[in-house]
């Protein structure tokens, strides 16, 4: 596609906020159950082996799924459900560096979390190492989720319901429909 995608779509053609708090809704309805079991795996493992190598592990498997399926699909499992896509300003899904900027305050503030679980002494084995950056790294998850809701709210007053990851990926959320139709 060698036009941008903002001149090719009309505005009703992106994806409003409500929208995509369902995806949000969906995507964690059905990626619960998975992480859970991920994550019982992580922590049983971790105290296991006396180390909190297999929380990370978790970390960068969450990451690597979300990532792939922006990267490969245009979409997480609900994003899917719902026929939305993210794609780029040529229409295109977005690539891996997009991908990774897009989700980069989900995933500056997960790592956090996984240090957080690591050192609150629910991972004994993990805890010595881990636990002098508790405070910090919890103070931190605070304001992280707090850009992270001012992030999200910001699709309802922007052009194009763009978030501001949206804008630093230079990414869209847009109707699958819209899309095929460009096609």
């Amino acid at each position: 596609m060698d036009q941008d995608i903002t001149e090719r779509l009309g505005e009703g053609d992106y994806v409003g906020f409500w929208k995509r708090v369902l995806i949000s809704l969906l995507d964690f309805m059905i990626l619960a159950v998975p992480a859970y079991f991920l994550n019982r795996w992580a922590v049983s493992a971790a105290e296991q082996y006396n180390s909190g190598v297999p929380l990370w592990i978790q970390w960068v498997l969450l990451t690597l799924f979300n990532i792939f399926m922006v990267v490969r699909y245009g979409g997480t499992p609900g994003r899917l459900l719902l026929r939305t896509r993210i794609v780029n300003e040529r229409g295109d899904y977005p690539t891996v560096k997009q991908a990774f900027i897009r989700y980069s305050f989900y995933l500056i503030n997960s790592l956090l979390g996984v240090i957080v679980t690591a050192g609150n002494g629910s991972v004994t084995a993990a805890d010595n190492y881990y636990s002098n950056w508790v405070p910090l790294c919890t103070a931190l998850v605070q304001i992280v989720s707090f850009v992270i809701l001012v992030d999200c709210l910001i699709i309802v007053f922007s052009r194009r319901n763009r978030a501001f990851h949206d804008v630093m990926a230079d990414t869209y959320v847009v109707k699958k429909a819209a899309l095929d139709e460009l096609k």
